[in-house]
């Protein structure tokens, strides 16, 4: 067998990539908000808003200010990417590619006053707010919506609850997306609010504002007017960087996002268990769930999104690395920052993925009723030991524990254990009527507050979404 020719690549995504997220998962309306072109483009509109405030501060005519504008808007990523194989620096390629279009004049303040991280600590704040803004908080919402449609639409549908994998007591199909409903729309108030709160610099080297003490009589006052062009607030304090905290939050809510995803990913995808089968993903024309056998309907989508919560786990572990920065700066989170938006990218796929899976699936009801008649009622053991301690009975637990696993064993309903124990049904004649009917039917009766509380949920997040 000769050797394998491999094909030759080009900078195209798709095929020649090696990232999935610029491959199998590439997305043009991610890659708006996080591409290498777009993080230049940030950068770049950064230097354009501290030309304007040195124009506003005196320091370059405004004509200066309006040459480098137009010069920053002519500049290309491969412009830049081009200077910096000879700086092999990527923010002063960027004031070189700047420069080029803005003449000598003007061109003295491009940059002017700045050091690197005045300009991509900003920009990149701004970038992941757009991206919270823009991308992440749209997407969450559109799975919100679903997740609180899901919710009414099922506030009322029996299903056995689970716990350890068992058979618990009943409870409903809403209310279990209820659950979702209120950790998801948490969350994404969480992000918003931290995306909202990500801050900006501009202090200098070391962040003690020396270069600008220079030329600027408040450099206190420069900094927030070249912030609020930008609608960011300035850092309380910070060195060359920003200090890394609240960009880190920012990842870690993403992370608490994308575990919730995972955690309803997961459920769904068991519920899809070929002996449980209360809900299916839906199967669309011409889709195929193995290359051979061609019975199978795989949760996909659900494994999917259960599947892309680790690597965004593995990329909030390299950003609570980046917390630590030896005193003023060094360079050891200059590579492994450039990764913060993968994290960003994947939840917006896991949003996108689960919302389309969720918006189409398909609950099967019969079988959660047959699911619920499984134990033959013995999911009525634990109203049956309340009420049997209600009526005086002393080792009441025991006694029902006693009665549910004969129930089981001998597959047998219940409420036929409890008529031939001659113990248990002294106490059973003491029961109202509603109490047996509890016992009976606890698929119809012991539902406790599953349908009010789904419905109250839904209802709370229906509003905050319109």
């Amino acid at each position: 067998m000769k050797p394998i020719k491999l094909p030759k690549v080009s900078d195209k995504p798709m095929h020649d990539a090696i990232d999935p997220l610029d491959g199998r998962y590439y997305d043009p309306e991610i890659a708006k908000f996080l591409s290498e072109r777009s993080t230049i483009a940030y950068k770049a509109y950064v230097e354009v808003a501290l030309a304007h405030n040195l124009a506003d501060f005196k320091i370059c005519s405004d004509a200066d200010a309006q040459a480098i504008e137009a010069a920053a808007a002519k500049v290309t990523a491969e412009e830049v990417t081009e200077e910096e194989k000879a700086t092999k620096h990527d923010i002063k390629a960027l004031v070189n590619a700047i420069k080029k279009y803005t003449g000598e004049d003007a061109g003295r303040f491009v940059h002017f006053g700045a050091t690197s991280y005045d300009i991509v600590s900003t920009a990149t704040s701004l970038q992941f707010r757009a991206a919270a803004n823009e991308l992440i908080i749209p997407r969450g919402r559109k799975l919100l919506k679903t997740l609180v449609d899901l919710t009414g639409r099922y506030a009322d549908t029996p299903q056995i609850g689970r716990t350890h994998g068992q058979h618990a007591v009943p409870i409903t199909f809403g209310f279990v997306m209820s659950q979702y409903v209120s950790r998801l729309g948490k969350s994404l108030k969480s992000v918003e609010y931290k995306a909202n709160h990500l801050k900006g610099k501009f202090s200098g080297a070391v962040g003690a504002y020396n270069a600008l003490s220079v030329f600027v009589d408040d450099p206190l006052e420069f900094e927030k007017k070249f912030l609020e062009k930008l609608g960011l607030e300035s850092s309380e304090s910070s060195t060359q960087i920003v200090p890394p905290d609240n960009m880190v939050r920012l990842l870690d809510e993403l992370a608490i996002i994308a575990g919730i995803m995972a955690n309803l990913a997961h459920d769904m995808r068991h519920l899809q268990r070929t002996e449980i089968a209360e809900i299916r993903e839906k199967f669309e024309e011409g889709q195929t769930g193995s290359s051979t056998m061609a019975h199978k309907r795989n949760p996909i989508s659900f494994e999917n999104v259960a599947s892309l919560h680790k690597q965004v786990l593995s990329q909030i572990l390299n950003a609570n690395l980046n917390l630590t920065s030896e005193h003023q700066r060094d360079l050891t989170d200059s590579a492994s920052a450039r990764f913060y938006g993968v994290p960003v990218a994947t939840v917006a796929v896991m949003l996108s993925r689960l919302n389309s899976a969720l918006s189409k699936i398909e609950v099967d009801e019969a079988n959660m009723q047959r699911n619920l008649a499984m134990s033959g009622g013995a999911i009525a053991a634990e109203p049956l030991y309340l009420m049997l301690a209600k009526y005086g009975h002393t080792s009441a637990h025991e006694k029902s524990k006693e009665l549910a696993h004969q129930a089981l064993d001998s597959n047998q309903p219940l409420v036929e254990a409890i008529a031939a124990d001659t113990e248990a049904k002294t106490y059973w004649d003491k029961f109202t009527e509603m109490e047996k009917q509890i016992i009976t039917e606890p698929q119809k009766y012991y539902l406790g507050l599953a349908s009010e509380k789904a419905n109250a949920i839904a209802s709370n997040w229906h509003k905050n979404l319109n």
